[in-house]
């Protein structure tokens, strides 16, 4: 009989990672030579391309911060119930909750009260905000595979038996050389001629109001004093042309949306402006040097200010625990200072070998490759390899 998996994503990097543990897992049921899973959940266009059906997408409940998310309210409730409901009536054999914490947490909560034992995949930044969370992962999840090195660390404190299986980003992430750079610009539809500035507003619809104007804002004023630069924007899975076209319709600029072409773009780029989240992980093992921006609703900034202040909100910054990549936060996140950052980047040599230090520095501490087949196999040893026979006396 096939063995359902029920697994869940609510972002895109979390999509992304998700479909990779999939197929991994699928590919060692076969080398093992078992039936093949069946797979279904939450989560996005990535996900499914693995396989994963039926699958309810994850972009109605895909939002930031507490005031984004009491607008959402009844849709996320409406689809965690369904979810739920779906959680009973099949009664997999484990589920895999990828991230997506605020949601997920309650989600294990639900599953453990059902018997179903949890995986969690990609940790919650516990570590930098909100760490009481911590007791309900030790009461509520099965198993914790963590990306980062530190994150092993602050869980083993804690008592939490945990896995440290390396980021998927190592494998996922190519690196181009210069001399490839014109066929993909061509590729992408970019002109041969003039430096590109990626702008990088996020993977989340509301994310696009909080970033594309001011980044919109900050080419303008750039164009203004290099009208040789080109701007391109690579557009998330999770989202699509008409997303972008009420932005785009306002600014004279042409900018060029690129698709399925995330870390080619990058790799044409000579600067970037990336909002927090992995996409500063992505643009640093590319190679990109980026600044990085970080705006919430005004009552979300409110909370964290007073009850959970962060050191940082790039992903890059936690691994290395200090301020290599500048950031813009709130308020700062203007035009002006957006593009004032961008030029600094175009035009300081000696910054853009500083952040080509950090980089190294970064990839250095992320492991070796080949993360998501370490985490497909330590789920396959816990859950379903069979038990190792009893030698004779």
């Amino acid at each position: 009989m096939t063995r359902p998996i029920f697994i869940v994503a609510g972002e895109a990097s979390g999509d992304a990672h998700a479909a990779e543990l999939v197929r991994e897992l699928q590919r060692l049921a076969a080398q093992e030579g078992e039936k093949p899973f069946r797979f279904w959940g939450m989560g996005g266009t990535t996900m499914a391309a693995a396989g994963v059906a039926p699958l309810t997408r994850m972009e109605a409940v895909s939002v930031i911060g507490v005031a984004e998310v009491i607008r959402h309210l009844p849709t996320i409730w409406r689809v965690f119930r369904g979810l739920v409901a779906d959680v009973e009536r099949e009664r997999p054999a484990l589920a895999i909750l990828v991230d997506f914490p605020d949601f997920n947490l309650r989600l294990a909560k639900r599953l453990a009260r059902l018997g179903v034992p949890v995986t969690w995949y990609i940790s919650p930044q516990v570590w930098a905000w909100r760490s009481n969370r911590v007791e309900t992962l030790k009461r509520f999840v099965t198993q914790m595979l963590v990306l980062l090195p530190f994150e092993a660390d602050f869980y083993a404190r804690r008592g939490m038996a945990v896995t440290f299986v390396g980021h998927p980003l190592l494998d996922r992430a190519p690196r181009f050389s210069d001399a490839e750079k014109p066929r993909l610009r061509a590729i992408l539809g970019l002109p041969s001629d003039g430096r590109i500035v990626a702008l990088l507003p996020g993977s989340r619809r509301s994310e696009l109001q909080h970033y594309l104007p001011p980044m919109l804002a900050a080419a303008e004023r750039l164009a203004g004093i290099d009208t040789t630069l080109r701007f391109a924007i690579p557009c998330a899975p999770s989202l699509d042309e008409a997303d972008f076209a009420p932005f785009l319709q306002k600014t004279p600029l042409p900018v060029t949306l690129t698709r399925e072409a995330f870390y080619e773009t990058l790799a044409v780029a000579a600067a970037a402006v990336v909002a927090s989240g992995t996409a500063t992980l992505e643009a640093a093992l590319i190679g990109t040097p980026m600044t990085i921006v970080g705006k919430v609703a005004p009552l979300t900034a409110a909370y964290l200010r007073r009850f959970a202040p962060l050191p940082y909100v790039g992903l890059v910054n936690y691994v290395m625990g200090e301020v290599a990549v500048p950031e813009l936060l709130q308020e700062q996140v203007t035009g002006d200072n957006i593009a004032q950052r961008l030029h600094q980047l175009l035009t300081d040599e000696a910054e853009r070998d500083r952040l080509q230090t950090a980089y190294a520095a970064i990839r250095a501490r992320l492991g070796e490759r080949g993360a998501s087949e370490r985490a497909a196999r330590a789920v396959w040893e816990r859950f379903f390899a069979a038990p190792a026979p009893i030698p004779k006396s």
